[in-house]
Protein backbone atom coordinates (compact mmCIF):
# COMPACT_ATOMS: atom_id res chain seq x y z
CA UNK A 1 0.00 0.00 0.00
CA UNK A 2 1.53 3.35 -0.89
CA UNK A 3 1.91 5.98 2.25
CA UNK A 4 -0.53 8.07 0.57
CA UNK A 5 -2.89 5.48 0.46
CA UNK A 6 -2.25 4.55 4.29
CA UNK A 7 -2.45 8.10 5.14
CA UNK A 8 -5.40 8.79 4.13
CA UNK A 9 -7.05 5.39 5.51
CA UNK A 10 -5.05 6.70 8.85
CA UNK A 11 -7.63 10.34 8.77
CA UNK A 12 -10.27 8.23 7.70
CA UNK A 13 -10.13 5.78 10.77
CA UNK A 14 -9.39 9.07 13.22
CA UNK A 15 -12.69 10.86 11.68
CA UNK A 16 -14.81 7.68 12.38
CA UNK A 17 -13.03 7.89 16.05
CA UNK A 18 -14.04 11.03 16.81
CA UNK A 19 -17.75 10.57 14.78
CA UNK A 20 -18.40 6.98 17.63
CA UNK A 21 -16.49 9.44 20.15
CA UNK A 22 -18.44 12.57 19.59
CA UNK A 23 -21.81 10.12 19.05
CA UNK A 24 -21.47 8.46 22.72
CA UNK A 25 -20.32 11.65 24.55
CA UNK A 26 -24.36 12.88 23.16
CA UNK A 27 -25.84 9.57 24.27
CA UNK A 28 -24.34 10.07 27.61
CA UNK A 29 -25.21 13.36 27.91
CA UNK A 30 -28.88 12.08 27.85
CA UNK A 31 -30.65 11.81 30.73
CA UNK A 32 -32.11 8.46 31.60
CA UNK A 33 -35.32 8.02 31.23
CA UNK A 34 -38.08 7.40 34.25
CA UNK A 35 -40.45 4.51 33.80
CA UNK A 36 -42.05 4.64 37.85
CA UNK A 37 -44.26 1.73 38.59
CA UNK A 38 -44.72 2.25 41.89
CA UNK A 39 -43.97 -2.00 42.41
CA UNK A 40 -43.00 -3.35 45.60
CA UNK A 41 -44.60 -3.49 49.53
CA UNK A 42 -46.54 -1.15 50.54
CA UNK A 43 -45.28 1.50 52.74
CA UNK A 44 -43.54 5.14 53.27
CA UNK A 45 -41.38 5.23 50.25
CA UNK A 46 -39.65 8.87 50.80
CA UNK A 47 -40.75 12.19 52.75
CA UNK A 48 -39.85 15.70 52.99
CA UNK A 49 -38.05 14.36 56.79
CA UNK A 50 -35.48 11.63 55.11
CA UNK A 51 -33.72 11.39 51.77
CA UNK A 52 -34.40 9.48 49.24
CA UNK A 53 -33.69 5.98 48.79
CA UNK A 54 -31.42 5.38 45.94
CA UNK A 55 -34.07 3.52 43.87
CA UNK A 56 -36.29 5.77 43.88
CA UNK A 57 -35.98 8.37 40.80
CA UNK A 58 -37.80 11.15 43.22
CA UNK A 59 -37.27 13.32 45.84
CA UNK A 60 -39.68 14.92 47.70
CA UNK A 61 -39.43 18.62 49.72
CA UNK A 62 -43.00 18.79 51.10
CA UNK A 63 -45.27 16.21 51.85
CA UNK A 64 -44.49 12.00 52.04
CA UNK A 65 -44.64 9.48 49.62
CA UNK A 66 -46.35 6.11 50.07
CA UNK A 67 -46.38 3.02 48.03
CA UNK A 68 -49.92 1.35 48.09
CA UNK A 69 -51.41 -1.12 46.17
CA UNK A 70 -48.77 -0.63 43.38
CA UNK A 71 -49.56 2.88 43.09
CA UNK A 72 -47.84 6.23 44.59
CA UNK A 73 -49.76 7.92 47.17
CA UNK A 74 -50.24 11.02 49.33
CA UNK A 75 -51.59 9.71 52.17
CA UNK A 76 -54.69 11.08 53.66
CA UNK A 77 -53.14 15.13 53.40
CA UNK A 78 -52.78 16.89 56.64
CA UNK A 79 -50.94 19.98 57.77
CA UNK A 80 -47.69 18.34 59.20
CA UNK A 81 -45.41 19.51 61.50
CA UNK A 82 -46.44 16.57 64.39
CA UNK A 83 -45.01 13.43 64.93
CA UNK A 84 -46.15 10.71 62.76
CA UNK A 85 -47.93 13.31 60.45
CA UNK A 86 -47.38 13.08 56.39
CA UNK A 87 -47.66 16.58 55.94
CA UNK A 88 -48.78 16.08 52.42
CA UNK A 89 -51.32 19.08 51.88
CA UNK A 90 -48.36 20.70 50.48
CA UNK A 91 -46.73 18.44 48.45
CA UNK A 92 -43.91 18.08 46.36
CA UNK A 93 -42.74 15.54 44.20
CA UNK A 94 -39.29 16.24 41.74
CA UNK A 95 -37.44 14.50 39.47
CA UNK A 96 -33.37 13.21 41.14
CA UNK A 97 -32.57 14.04 37.09
CA UNK A 98 -32.59 18.03 36.76
CA UNK A 99 -31.21 17.96 33.08
CA UNK A 100 -34.26 16.93 31.02
CA UNK A 101 -35.17 19.60 28.29
CA UNK A 102 -36.99 18.08 25.70
CA UNK A 103 -39.10 15.82 27.18
CA UNK A 104 -42.61 14.20 27.65
CA UNK A 105 -44.51 12.59 30.36
CA UNK A 106 -46.94 10.62 30.85
CA UNK A 107 -48.67 9.35 34.47
CA UNK A 108 -52.57 7.64 35.40
CA UNK A 109 -53.68 10.25 37.93
CA UNK A 110 -56.82 10.04 40.33
CA UNK A 111 -57.53 12.15 42.64
CA UNK A 112 -59.14 10.97 45.74
CA UNK A 113 -60.52 14.33 47.39
CA UNK A 114 -59.61 17.66 48.54
CA UNK A 115 -59.35 18.73 52.06
CA UNK A 116 -57.88 21.91 53.73
CA UNK A 117 -56.55 22.21 57.14
CA UNK A 118 -55.45 25.18 60.09
CA UNK A 119 -51.84 25.38 57.44
CA UNK A 120 -53.44 25.47 54.44
CA UNK A 121 -57.51 26.83 54.04
CA UNK A 122 -58.89 26.32 50.73
CA UNK A 123 -57.94 27.88 47.64
CA UNK A 124 -58.90 28.26 43.98
CA UNK A 125 -55.67 26.45 42.54
CA UNK A 126 -55.88 23.30 45.19
CA UNK A 127 -55.46 19.80 43.25
CA UNK A 128 -52.27 18.49 40.85
CA UNK A 129 -50.22 20.48 38.72
CA UNK A 130 -47.05 18.87 36.79
CA UNK A 131 -43.69 20.66 37.03
CA UNK A 132 -41.47 20.87 33.69
CA UNK A 133 -38.04 22.77 33.98
CA UNK A 134 -38.48 23.01 37.28
CA UNK A 135 -35.07 25.00 37.87
CA UNK A 136 -35.70 25.91 41.35
CA UNK A 137 -39.24 26.19 43.19
CA UNK A 138 -38.99 29.75 41.87
CA UNK A 139 -38.55 28.98 38.53
CA UNK A 140 -40.49 26.89 36.41
CA UNK A 141 -43.29 25.63 34.02
CA UNK A 142 -46.53 24.14 36.03
CA UNK A 143 -49.42 22.77 34.18
CA UNK A 144 -52.85 22.28 36.23
CA UNK A 145 -54.14 19.17 35.32
CA UNK A 146 -57.00 19.28 38.85
CA UNK A 147 -58.34 22.42 40.60
CA UNK A 148 -60.50 22.73 42.93
CA UNK A 149 -62.20 25.90 40.70
CA UNK A 150 -62.71 23.50 38.11
CA UNK A 151 -60.15 25.31 35.29
CA UNK A 152 -57.10 24.04 33.74
CA UNK A 153 -54.14 25.87 32.69
CA UNK A 154 -50.19 26.16 31.81
CA UNK A 155 -48.50 28.73 34.13
CA UNK A 156 -44.79 29.72 34.38
CA UNK A 157 -42.95 30.78 37.48
CA UNK A 158 -40.12 33.27 37.25
CA UNK A 159 -37.54 34.38 40.67
CA UNK A 160 -38.50 37.22 42.25
CA UNK A 161 -41.82 38.01 43.61
CA UNK A 162 -44.16 37.37 46.68
CA UNK A 163 -45.20 33.90 45.76
CA UNK A 164 -42.39 31.77 47.66
CA UNK A 165 -39.63 34.11 46.40
CA UNK A 166 -40.90 33.97 42.56
CA UNK A 167 -44.01 35.40 40.82
CA UNK A 168 -46.87 33.43 38.56
CA UNK A 169 -48.09 34.03 34.95
CA UNK A 170 -50.45 32.39 32.58
CA UNK A 171 -49.24 31.29 29.55
CA UNK A 172 -52.38 30.32 27.96
CA UNK A 173 -56.19 31.08 28.39
CA UNK A 174 -57.47 29.35 30.90
CA UNK A 175 -59.91 25.99 30.35
CA UNK A 176 -63.05 26.43 31.97
CA UNK A 177 -65.72 23.71 33.17
CA UNK A 178 -63.35 20.89 33.27
CA UNK A 179 -64.44 20.06 37.35
CA UNK A 180 -61.93 16.99 38.64
CA UNK A 181 -63.58 13.37 38.35
CA UNK A 182 -62.85 12.43 42.41
CA UNK A 183 -62.11 8.71 41.83
CA UNK A 184 -61.80 8.27 38.56
CA UNK A 185 -58.15 7.11 37.13
CA UNK A 186 -57.05 9.57 34.26
CA UNK A 187 -54.41 9.81 31.63
CA UNK A 188 -52.41 12.66 32.10
CA UNK A 189 -49.62 13.72 29.56
CA UNK A 190 -47.15 17.07 28.98
CA UNK A 191 -44.10 17.86 26.80
CA UNK A 192 -42.21 20.60 26.65
CA UNK A 193 -39.96 21.81 23.09
CA UNK A 194 -36.96 24.02 22.73
CA UNK A 195 -38.12 26.09 19.43
CA UNK A 196 -35.33 27.33 16.91
CA UNK A 197 -36.78 30.95 17.09
CA UNK A 198 -35.79 30.62 21.26
CA UNK A 199 -39.25 29.99 22.68
CA UNK A 200 -40.36 26.82 24.20
CA UNK A 201 -43.43 25.48 23.08
CA UNK A 202 -45.39 23.49 26.26
CA UNK A 203 -48.68 21.16 25.77
CA UNK A 204 -50.31 19.07 27.98
CA UNK A 205 -53.78 16.95 28.27
CA UNK A 206 -55.86 15.58 30.53
CA UNK A 207 -58.21 12.46 28.98
CA UNK A 208 -58.51 14.15 26.03
CA UNK A 209 -58.93 17.43 27.07
CA UNK A 210 -55.72 20.03 25.36
CA UNK A 211 -53.71 22.51 26.28
CA UNK A 212 -51.18 24.33 24.17
CA UNK A 213 -48.87 27.88 25.08
CA UNK A 214 -45.35 28.93 23.70
CA UNK A 215 -43.55 31.04 26.44
CA UNK A 216 -41.69 33.55 24.03
CA UNK A 217 -40.51 35.57 27.10
CA UNK A 218 -43.56 36.43 29.31
CA UNK A 219 -42.37 37.35 32.66
CA UNK A 220 -38.95 36.49 32.25
CA UNK A 221 -36.64 34.54 29.66
CA UNK A 222 -38.06 31.75 28.35
CA UNK A 223 -36.99 28.82 30.38
CA UNK A 224 -34.94 26.76 27.58
CA UNK A 225 -32.33 23.99 28.49
CA UNK A 226 -32.39 21.04 31.10
CA UNK A 227 -34.47 21.22 34.36
CA UNK A 228 -36.68 18.46 36.53
CA UNK A 229 -40.18 17.52 35.96
CA UNK A 230 -42.09 16.63 39.16
CA UNK A 231 -45.78 16.64 40.65
CA UNK A 232 -47.16 19.14 43.06
CA UNK A 233 -50.19 19.27 44.92
CA UNK A 234 -52.32 21.40 47.20
CA UNK A 235 -54.83 19.88 49.89
CA UNK A 236 -55.18 17.30 47.68
CA UNK A 237 -55.37 13.44 48.39
CA UNK A 238 -53.88 11.44 45.08
CA UNK A 239 -52.57 8.68 43.67
CA UNK A 240 -50.22 8.24 40.61
CA UNK A 241 -49.27 4.80 38.61
CA UNK A 242 -47.32 4.50 35.86
CA UNK A 243 -45.42 7.42 35.42
CA UNK A 244 -42.72 7.74 32.55
CA UNK A 245 -40.42 10.31 31.83
CA UNK A 246 -38.74 10.17 28.32
CA UNK A 247 -36.23 12.73 27.03
CA UNK A 248 -36.66 13.60 23.37
CA UNK A 249 -33.84 14.14 20.97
Amino acid sequence: MSSGRLRALELCTAALALVMVAACSHAEAQPRPIADSFAGPDGLITSEKQPSPPDSPWELTSGSLFRSAGTGWTGRPDGGGGAGQNGSAVFRMVSKERDFTNVDVSLTLQVVGLVQTDRTPAQAYDGVHIWLRYESDKQLYAISVDRRDGIMLIKKKCQGGNDNGGTYYDLDTPVTGTPIPFGQWQHVSASARDQPDGSVAIDASRDGIALHAVDRGTGCAPLRGGGGVGVRGDNAEFRMAAVTVDPVQ
